[in-house]
C-alpha cells in the first residue's frame, strides 16, 4: 500500500547514516528494523572513532522502541540492531548509540515531541490509549516540559517588538485558586503564566524576568480594573497610555441596575416604606400596600422629586418608544398571532424579569419593550429603576461612540442621585476616570483597546484544562500551557 520511500518520509531519521532492513507487523504494529551503514562508531567515552568489533555475530543485540502513530490503531516501532564494539584506544566495552535515541532508551526524541504536542489536545488517558504505553510512561515525558518556556518565549517575542502593548488578566485554576495571564494586545501572542495574581508576583516578572531595555518599550499597559496591577506596571512606563476594558464597565453598570432591581424587589416583597412616606399612606403603612398606593405615593413627591426625575422618565420613554408599538402585530416563532397580556403585581414579584434589565436597548424586541414601559410605571417604587437603568444605557453608549463628554454628564448625574448604589457607581467612574479618558482618547473605530484576545487566551486555557479532565497540581497546568502555545507542531 506505501512504497518505502513513503516510510522514510515519515519516519524523519538520517538516512545517510542507516538504513532499513526488513518491515514487519507485529501486535497490529508496524516495526521496522534499522541498523546504522558504516561498520565503524564514536566511543562513548574517549570519541574517537573504532572498527573493532567484539561481537562474533552480525547484530548482538536488538531493542525495540517506540517511534511515532501511524492512523488511529497502529504506532511505528523501531528494532534496532546494535553492535558491540570495543574502543582500541582507550579499551572500552559498549553498544552503539543511534543518535535519534532518547537518554531513557525506551522510545526515540521524536516520540516524546509527539507526546508533548498532543498532549495539547487530548489527556494523558488518551495519550497512553493511542500509544499503547503506560501512564507512568506518559507522565515521565510530560514532567520533563520545561514550565519557563513560556517566559522565555515572551521575552524572545518582546525583544522583536518596537511598541509594546501589555494586558494582564487572571482566570481560575481551581475554584479560588488563580493564575495571572499576562498577553500583547495587538500581536494576540502569550508573553508569560504566572502562578499566583499577587502584586509581589508580577512585581518580580517586571523586575527580574522582563529585560530592562524592554520596558521604554511598553508604551500602553491595562488591567481588569485592578489597582495593584496598574500601579506595577505604571512604575516601569514613562507617561504610559493607561486604558480599560470596556467589557468590565458594562458589567459594573449592569450589576447596578440589578440591585437596585433588588432593593425595589424587596421594597414590594416586604411592604417596606420609609419612614418619612407613612404619613402619606397613614393606616395602610401597617397593612398590605397595593401597586395602587405605590402609584399614589410617588405622585404625591415634592416638586424639587419630580422635576429632578422626570428628564430620565422621558429620556426612557423615548429609547423605549412606545408610541410606535402596535400590540395586535404580535407573532411566535411559528407566525402565529398572539395577544400581548400585562404583568400582573403577583407574577411581576415572582419573576422579576431579572435578564430584561441586562440587553441593550437597541437588542429589545417590541414585547420586552412594553415589559419595561410597564415595569417602569406601574413597579418602579420612587423611579431608581428607571434612572440606573438610563443612566446605564447613557453610559454604555457613549462608550461606544467614545464621547467622553456624555461620560462626564453621566457622572455628575450619578453624584446626584439619591440612591446610595447609584452614587457609588459615581465613585467607579472617578475612580477609574484616567483609564476611561484613555481609552475614548486613543481608540479609534477600527481598533479599541479591549481585552478581547486576553479573554479568549483565557478561553484556550480552560479548554485545554477540561480536555485533560482538570488537574490536581498547577505546575502539570502550567507545563500543559506551556505545550499548548510553545512547542511547534511537528514538521513532517
Amino acid at each position: 500500500m506505501y512504497s518505502l520511500p513513503y516510510f522514510k518520509k515519515i519516519l524523519n531519521l538520517n538516512w545517510r547514516k542507516s538504513k532499513i532492513m526488513w518491515i514487519y507487523e507485529k501486535n497490529n504494529n508496524l516495526v521496522f528494523q534499522i541498523r546504522w551503514k558504516y561498520n565503524n562508531t564514536d566511543c562513548i567515552n574517549c570519541w574517537l572513532k573504532t572498527s573493532k568489533r567484539k561481537d562474533k555475530k552480525l547484530h548482538k543485540q536488538k531493542t525495540l522502541v517506540k517511534h511515532m502513530p501511524f492512523w488511529w490503531d497502529k504506532v511505528i516501532e523501531l528494532e534496532l540492531h546494535k553492535r558491540h564494539f570495543k574502543c582500541e584506544n582507550c579499551k572500552t566495552d559498549f553498544y552503539e548509540k543511534f543518535d535519534f535515541m532518547s537518554n531513557f532508551g525506551q522510545y526515540t526524541n521524536d516520540f516524546e515531541k509527539y507526546i508533548q504536542w498532543n498532549w495539547s489536545f487530548v489527556s494523558w488517558n488518551k495519550l497512553a490509549e493511542l500509544y499503547q504505553a503506560s501512564n507512568g510512561l506518559i507522565h515521565s515525558i510530560l514532567d520533563r516540559i520545561d514550565e519557563n518556556l513560556i517566559n522565555e518565549k515572551g521575552i524572545e517575542i518582546m525583544e522583536k517588538l518596537d511598541e509594546i502593548y501589555l494586558w494582564v488578566d487572571e482566570h481560575s485554576f481551581s475554584g479560588h485558586d488563580m493564575v495571572l495571564i499576562i498577553t500583547e494586545l495587538k500581536t494576540g501572542q502569550l508573553l508569560a503564566v504566572l502562578d499566583w495574581i499577587t502584586k509581589t508576583k508580577l512585581d518580580y516578572w517586571i523586575w527580574h524576568v522582563v529585560p530592562l531595555k524592554c520596558h521604554k518599550k511598553i508604551i500602553w499597559y491595562s488591567t481588569d480594573m485592578n489597582k495593584g496591577y496598574a500601579n506595577s506596571l505604571g512604575e516601569i512606563c514613562w507617561n504610559p497610555i493607561q486604558s480599560v476594558d470596556k467589557m468590565h464597565l458594562f458589567i459594573e453598570a449592569n450589576r447596578v441596575v440589578d440591585q437596585v432591581r433588588d432593593i425595589s424587589r424587596y421594597t414590594l416583597q416586604m411592604n417596606f416604606i420609609k419612614v418619612e412616606d407613612m404619613a402619606k399612606l397613614g393606616k395602610k403603612c401597617n397593612e398590605k400596600i397595593t401597586v395602587e398606593d405605590l402609584k399614589k405615593l410617588n405622585n404625591s413627591q415634592n416638586n424639587t422629586k419630580i422635576e429632578a426625575m422626570k428628564k430620565y422618565k422621558e429620556k426612557a420613554d423615548q429609547r423605549l418608544n412606545i408610541a410606535q408599538i402596535n400590540k395586535n402585530d404580535f407573532y411566535n416563532s411559528k407566525g402565529e398571532k398572539i395577544d400581548y397580556c400585562e404583568i400582573t403585581p403577583e407574577y411581576f414579584i415572582e419573576k422579576w424579569y431579572r435578564k430584561l434589565f441586562f440587553y441593550r436597548e437597541k437588542n429589545l424586541s417590541w414585547q420586552q419593550r412594553l415589559r419595561l414601559n410597564q415595569i417602569f410605571k406601574e413597579f418602579d417604587y420612587l423611579w431608581f429603576l428607571q434612572e440606573s437603568w438610563t443612566l446605564k444605557e447613557d453610559f454604555m453608549d457613549a462608550l461606544d461612540e467614545l464621547n467622553m463628554t456624555e461620560i462626564d454628564r453621566i457622572r455628575d448625574d450619578c453624584l446626584k442621585s439619591e440612591h446610595y448604589r447609584i452614587k457609588q457607581f459615581w465613585r467607579t467612574i472617578k475612580r477609574w476616570y484616567a483609564w476611561i479618558k484613555g481609552f475614548c482618547e486613543h481608540s479609534t473605530d477600527e481598533f479599541k483597546f479591549t481585552n478581547a484576545l486576553t479573554e479568549g487566551i483565557n478561553n484556550l486555557c480552560k479548554v485545554a484544562k477540561r480536555v485533560s479532565h482538570w488537574f490536581s497540581s498547577k505546575v502539570m497546568y502550567i507545563k500543559k500551557l506551556t505545550a499548548r502555545f510553545c512547542l511547534k507542531k511537528l514538521e513532517i
